[in-house]
């Protein structure tokens, strides 16, 4: 069976973390997006970067580079969007697309499995009581339904997703919550600990 298709989230801007944008802030010696791209790779088949704007780092990653849909300020719901539309015009189209942002380096290696083995329109990460609406599989038939919801402007995506038949999938926290994030000089710190 064909790997579902996977996009990296990275269009974050790092402001509490002085401004370096996300995919380029090092974790342990190595950028948090070689981190992502580490835990993905082996699960996934296609794999494009998702930004805001194109960023010339991103050329070094010889990979698909999506640019948000419909403009570049509907939040991340339009860089899925954007992969979601790439995700269509692959040959054959995966039934899945993934996505997960850049700031999440401790992915679970059953990631994309356990995401995709159901049959609701968007299956999503859940760990510690708390549900990632970004870290979320989803099919590629809601890209029509999601670029007419963003044409106003911006929504949540915990607007949109409710409209559809979403499955929460569990994940335990053992060590560290596998979603765990990294948004200021303090969860970097924290995260550095756990790869010791």
């Amino acid at each position: 069976m064909k790997k579902p298709a996977a996009i990296i989230l990275a269009g974050g801007d790092g402001r509490r973390l002085g401004g370096i944008e996300k995919a380029l802030v090092f974790l342990n010696g190595r950028k948090l997006i070689d981190h992502t791209l580490e835990r993905l790779k082996p699960q996934s088949g296609k794999i494009a970067l998702s930004l805001r704007v194109h960023k010339p780092w991103a050329d070094d990653y010889n990979l698909p580079v999506v640019l948000d849909r419909p403009t570049p300020d509907v939040g991340p719901l339009g860089g899925i969007a954007a992969s979601l539309l790439w995700a269509t015009s692959l040959t054959p189209a995966p039934s899945w697309v993934v996505t997960v942002p850049v700031d999440i380096p401790f992915l679970p290696s059953t990631l994309i499995e356990r995401l995709t083995a159901t049959d609701g329109d968007i299956a999503v990460a859940h760990s510690k009581g708390r549900t990632h609406h970004v870290v979320a599989a989803w099919r590629p038939y809601l890209v029509d339904p999601l670029v007419d919801a963003l044409s106003p402007g911006a929504i949540a995506i915990h607007e949109f997703q409710s409209q559809y038949n979403v499955v929460d999938i569990e994940w335990k926290a053992e060590t560290v919550d596998p979603f765990f994030n990294i948004n200021t000089p303090s969860d970097l710190a924290e995260a550095e600990q756990h790869l010791v």
